[in-house]
């Protein structure tokens, strides 16, 4: 530890002992003043790194240690160097970072990794493999905790043959057999969906697998909609934790199975584990796809009677539940009853209202989540665009659909020019609908033509009609659904053979 006498008053000066520190040695410097001196004794670097490091933080300013480091003469120390780009890669100041890394004199594969590390964090995965690739070419070599930060950079970019490459240097260099670094490279084939390689490395693994191993190839298969894979490899676990069961979870109700969602959120109770808010968010999601509202609500206590931590993903998943199970009340009373709404929770909040026909009180909720300063996404505007539609409101959803692209620089999507020939066609607005077409990417216009084609059949536009069934057959094979469709329609305008003679040319 640091033992440091009272402080004398006056100026103080510190000097550092003439001699370099060996870096496993201790050493001290000394605060001088006109009446006494103190002795500062550090044990070794790492503790100075450590108490470096604490030091910053308590300042949040690196102005604070940095003239004190350059008049001891540490700025040049690659201890206290690493420390400090540690220091800047927490407080998100990357650009510092990298300057204070380039000044240098000296650097061990740890200035290395540290660099590597914030950048990986800040999701600039490309300048990791740029600077792995410097490394290299300065002759540093690399240990496992590089190839870990290389490995996860290869997932994120999904850039299997870098990861592959690097797999061969970490056998060649017998770095391999280490857990950390295998758990690593199979999250990397995971995320690069080469399952079957994954598979070869995990059964290799032997009986170096832990629980992390076993979740990491779980949450591959469920990424690759393989839930029955995935749950093949959770039986086999024997001592599961809450973040297997979740995964399983989340995996159920990615593949639209809430029933066994509900199951698995039984048996894990049932083993004595407390569910935590991730939990409890699949849980959620179930029964809004159910629409049960009687084990939502059950749900729903059981969160406030264990006392599970609420953010805000858990109170969107609550409103979101009730919307979709049939109250509506009790999703608006959760709704205003949070201190805190992102953009998430006001767009569910305006779907529910959409979905129930209240596309006014819809308005009116994007008008009061504006005027708090959240800034819409894609998905707002998908929910303002259908409440609009489903209240036929035409005047407000062109208007919105403009301001979407013109206030909010959103690139309309498919979705959006769904929702307002949707919301035209339904007005009987077909023609103006028809001229709007023509925005729609040609690959995404056959969504847009059968909702107008359903139109002209309701409104009987058959002329008009005539030319979208022409168009649709332009664009062509489709689905059974689209040929079921203009089989309605040739049948109602009296052409019934016209779509079997175009089948089968």
């Amino acid at each position: 530890m640091v033992s440091l006498m009272p402080r004398p008053r006056g100026t103080v000066f510190l000097e550092l002992t003439p001699k370099a520190p060996h870096p496993s040695k201790p050493f001290s410097f000394t605060t001088t003043s006109s009446t006494k001196a103190v002795t500062i004794r550090i044990i070794t670097p790492t503790r100075l790194c450590s108490k470096l490091v604490l030091l910053c933080f308590r300042y949040q300013r690196e102005k604070s240690c940095m003239p004190t480091l350059v008049k001891i003469g540490l700025d040049s120390d690659i201890y206290v160097g690493n420390a400090l780009i540690q220091f800047y890669g927490c407080l998100g100041t990357l650009i510092d970072a990298r300057v204070l890394f380039e000044k240098m004199p000296h650097r061990d594969v740890g200035s290395w990794n540290t660099l590597l590390g914030i950048y990986n964090y800040s999701s600039d995965s490309w300048e990791v493999l740029i600077l792995f690739k410097r490394l290299m070419y300065e002759e540093i070599k690399a240990d496992k905790i590089t190839l870990v930060i290389l490995f996860s950079a290869c997932a994120r970019l999904e850039k299997l043959h870098y990861g592959k490459t690097l797999h061969c240097y970490a056998t060649k260099v017998g770095l391999e057999c280490m857990l950390n670094l295998e758990n690593a490279l199979l999250g990397m084939y995971t995320k690069c969906k080469d399952i079957d390689e994954a598979l070869r490395l995990f059964d290799k693994m032997g009986s170096r697998k832990d629980i992390v191993s076993h979740n990491i190839l779980l949450n591959g298969y469920i990424e690759m909609e393989l839930v029955d894979f995935a749950r093949e490899i959770f039986d086999k676990i024997v001592e599961k934790d809450l973040v297997v069961w979740s995964s399983m979870m989340h995996g159920y109700v990615k593949a639209k199975q809430p029933k066994k969602t509900l199951e698995l959120f039984k048996k894990m109770v049932d083993t004595g584990l407390t569910p935590d808010q991730n939990t409890m968010v699949s849980v959620l999601s179930a029964c809004a796809s159910l629409s049960n509202l009687q084990y939502g609500r059950l749900v729903h206590r059981f969160i406030l009677q264990n006392n599970i931590r609420q953010d805000s993903f858990v109170k969107t998943a609550v409103i979101d539940m009730y919307s979709k199970c049939g109250s509506l009340e009790d999703g608006l009373v959760t709704f205003y009853k949070m201190d805190c709404k992102d953009v998430v929770t006001w767009t569910t909040m305006i779907e529910g209202l959409a979905n129930y026909g209240l596309g006014n009180e819809a308005l009116c909720t994007f008008y009061q989540m504006e005027r708090q300063g959240i800034t819409p996404n894609e998905a707002t505007f998908v929910s303002l665009l259908a409440a609009c539609s489903h209240s036929g409101l035409i005047n407000e959803g062109c208007q919105l659909f403009r301001r979407m692209a013109g206030v909010y620089r959103i690139q309309p999507k498919i979705e959006h020019f769904g929702c307002l020939v949707d919301l035209l066609s339904r007005a009987g607005l077909l023609h103006q609908a028809e001229e709007f077409m023509e925005m729609i990417p040609a690959d995404d216009k056959i969504i847009a033509y059968k909702t107008l084609l359903s139109a002209c059949i309701n409104y009987s536009e058959f002329d008009l009609g005539q030319k979208i069934a022409n168009n649709m057959m332009e664009l062509g094979p489709q689905s059974q659904a689209v040929y079921v469709l203009l089989s309605n329609f040739y049948a109602l305008e009296g052409h019934g053979l016209k779509l079997q003679k175009q089948e089968e040319t």
